[in-house]
């Protein structure tokens, strides 16, 4: 039988949060798939709890904690004509999987499926999407209409064939955090859409695996990430166009840390602004390679971006 999907769950000392997922999975009422686990460099005995209960599940050991960006690891392993990438904080509901694969086999032109993100602890948050502005600042929508046709996702069902012409799920450089906004755009780059199905369900416990990082570590990973998005997917007019009003934001984001006392995340934004300068050739060169595989134009880029969400309450999904 040929595989439809390779589910690939990243984990990093999630042992505990491994028997919730796969608990899930377990009852899911499509049957298609095959289980994927990528470890972190581990502590915890995941290893071992894997090997032991879930014989069936792959297993790819990287030799060091490489973030989110760890799960590229699993893509030569997967054998579906679709990839499933989750976190291990989560639950999957019974009828996502058949969501997203009726989601994303309405177009060939979509090239992920999104499911709804639901707060583990209160059923009552739920995202209705994500957005991005043009200040290169992104969240998820927690009120108002559900959207069809969103920016990105952290986590979804996304074809391999796509994934295959990149040769990398995440960018490797990025760890964690803006790697899913990131991988969107590129999407979009080559003409793809990622679309949001709200009937496909999954609870998340909300970082749970990141809460021990510090705030300042994760303000710099993630201002940095967003910078060399910005810097990677537009066109030169546009980022020219654009690069006042993505500085201008940080700065104000400065002058709130400073009024708020946060002189450690003031700091981070910085550092960040500071290690895209120093990097700069390194970041051009990758931006050569992605600009050579565009095959759409910023008009349908820049369609999913959106400023009236930017000061809006986020919702913790």
């Amino acid at each position: 039988m040929t595989m439809e999907v390779s589910i690939v769950i990243v984990n990093y000392n999630g042992k505990d949060l491994l028997k919730v997922i796969l608990k899930s999975i377990a009852k899911l009422n499509y049957k298609n798939y095959e289980v994927i686990i990528v470890d972190n460099n581990s502590s915890d005995k995941s290893r071992e709890f894997i090997k032991k209960n879930y014989r069936n599940a792959k297993f790819i050991s990287n030799k060091e904690n490489l973030g989110y960006s760890g799960i590229n690891s699993a893509l030569k392993y997967c054998t579906g004509r679709y990839i499933l990438f989750l976190n291990n904080d989560m639950e999957i509901d019974k009828g996502c999987v058949k969501e997203l694969i009726k989601a994303i086999e309405k177009d060939d032109k979509i090239g992920m499926a999104a499911p709804r993100l639901v707060n583990y602890y209160n059923r009552k948050m739920k995202s209705n999407g994500t957005w991005v502005s043009r200040a290169f600042y992104n969240g998820h929508i927690c009120s108002g209409k559900v959207l069809k046709e969103i920016p990105y996702m952290g986590v979804g069902l996304i074809r391999k064939s796509i994934v295959d012409k990149f040769g990398y799920l995440f960018d490797k450089d990025y760890f964690i955090y803006a790697e899913d906004l990131d991988l969107g755009l590129r999407l979009r780059l080559l003409g793809y859409k990622a679309v949001f199905a709200p009937d496909a369900v999954l609870y998340h416990m909300h970082a749970i695996t990141t809460k021990k990082s510090s705030s300042h570590k994760m303000t710099f990973l993630l201002e940095r990430n967003l910078l060399i998005t910005f810097l990677k997917v537009l066109s030169l007019k546009n980022i020219l166009l654009f690069l006042p009003y993505v500085l201008s934001m940080r700065l104000i984001a400065v002058a709130k840390d400073i009024l708020l006392f946060k002189f450690r995340n003031a700091f981070s934004r910085i550092k960040a602004i500071l290690w895209i300068i120093f990097n700069f050739s390194s970041i051009n060169e990758k931006r050569k390679k992605l600009q050579k595989m565009r095959k759409a134009d910023d008009n349908f880029v820049l369609k999913v971006f959106s400023e009236k969400n930017m000061f809006k309450k986020k919702a913790i999904v």
